[in-house]
């Protein structure tokens, strides 16, 4: 399947004796008891992968991500399956990939221990993505390239449970089979879902000369039309959920990359990012971020927004002429200005393989400084970077096959 095709980075032969060796210990929980304390306020989301090639996911706190090493060793709160994090308000969101269809909420209770509620709202096929909305809702999205109807469910994040939930054909969307979910934001009166067109058979993108976003009202989730522009291509790729981003003002942003490693048979655009306006249901025709113009024909499928225009990436340092199919990467982390269209890239830290995940889950922002795993040869390590002088420290050894959220509480 083509999440396969991502994880085959994570399963060099050192990786897989190690996850095997703690996906082992982890399963008896006994065997070394978990130790909380009210400072340990991160939170990492850690893959093993066992004998059978599954992965399970282990949450755990720690009180300190820059010294020693980070297992889950006989701690935290597992998970078995493709799981997606989405760190909103004091809680983590996970909800399940392969089978499951839940969404299950993670929370410290009043003892500074991780405890798990919710699993009580399961849904008809496993959520693509969950966003927190302007009212304080959550938005869950149900759309696969195989399927004819998009559902979108309005859900209350204090109980999780569901709201309203809306179905809206494909054939709505587009006369082509195969559109596939990239981004979900919500601003004022406006729900927008990017998407490319991905042959549920072969993956092939055989359309690639338009963006295109749906625009969906909130928050009632009626579709309303389809926007489009012909200055760049196809907004977000295969599994990265960044195709949208919204700054404090609620100005939307669009993401076109067209990569390669990230699920593009083919690219005919130049990269870019789009805006449309806060209030607005249209691109702006007058905003453009030309990747060209700064990056000498490098582009980024991953981003997370900072404020104050600012933005995290992970810049492929390929051109998507030399980029290796599904391979996502080589990665380079960078912080670009979507005001001033500039780029920074920050110093410190190596190349690396991304996950073909959401950033915006394996990263961490926490008004100062931005934690990221970076796999290196056979070890990972937290990476402390300083987004204003654009430099990195490096921190602890992770020690798991990946890491699937990484978050503060």
């Amino acid at each position: 399947m083509k999440q396969g095709k991502f994880l085959h980075l994570l399963t060099m032969t050192a990786l897989l004796a190690v996850g095997t060796l703690l996906f082992s210990a982890c399963s008896n929980d006994d065997d070394v008891p978990e130790v909380i304390t009210e400072d340990a306020n991160f939170a990492l989301s850690l893959a093993y992968q066992g004998t059978d090639g599954n992965f399970t996911y282990y949450t755990v706190l720690f009180e300190d991500v820059m010294s020693g090493s980070l297992s889950a060793v006989g701690q935290g709160i597992d998970h078995l399956g493709y799981y997606t994090y989405n760190k909103i308000d004091d809680r983590i969101y996970a909800t399940g990939g392969f089978e499951l269809t839940d969404i299950i909420a993670l929370e410290k209770n009043t003892a500074g221990e991780l405890v798990e509620t919710g699993g009580n709202s399961s849904f008809g096929n496993s959520l693509q993505d969950i966003v927190e909305t302007e009212d304080g809702m959550l938005v869950a999205i149900e759309m696969a390239s195989s399927s004819d109807v998009i559902t979108l469910h309005r859900i209350d994040a204090e109980t999780i449970t569901t709201e309203s939930t809306v179905n809206t054909a494909v054939s709505e969307i587009t006369d082509l089979s195969g559109a596939a979910y990239s981004g979900m934001v919500q601003s004022g009166d406006f729900l927008f879902v990017s998407y490319y067109i991905s042959d549920p058979a072969t993956y092939a993108t055989a359309h690639t000369d338009l963006a295109q976003v749906a625009v969906f009202s909130y928050p009632d989730l009626q579709f309303v039309k389809i926007i489009e522009d012909d200055r760049t291509g196809p907004v977000g790729g295969f599994g990265t959920k960044s195709g949208l981003i919204k700054d404090e003002s609620g100005n939307v942003y669009a993401l076109s990359h067209s990569n390669p490693a990230n699920g593009f048979s083919q690219f005919t655009k130049d990269p870019a990012i789009l805006r449309i306006n806060s209030g607005d249901s249209e691109f702006d025709n007058n905003y453009i971020f030309d990747f060209n113009t700064v990056t000498d024909s490098l582009t980024t499928a991953h981003l997370v927004y900072l404020g104050n225009d600012k933005v995290f990436v992970e810049m492929n340092s390929a051109d998507r002429r030399e980029q290796s199919a599904w391979a996502d990467g080589p990665l380079k982390p960078a912080v670009l200005d979507l005001s001033e269209k500039t780029i920074n890239y920050i110093s410190g830290v190596p190349e690396h393989s991304g996950l073909g995940r959401k950033l915006a889950a394996t990263s961490l922002y926490d008004g100062q400084h931005i934690y990221l795993v970076v796999p290196e040869d056979v070890n990972s390590y937290v990476y402390q970077i300083d987004p204003v002088n654009y430099t990195a420290t490096k921190g602890a050894e992770v020690q798991a096959n990946f890491t699937a959220g990484f978050f503060k509480f």
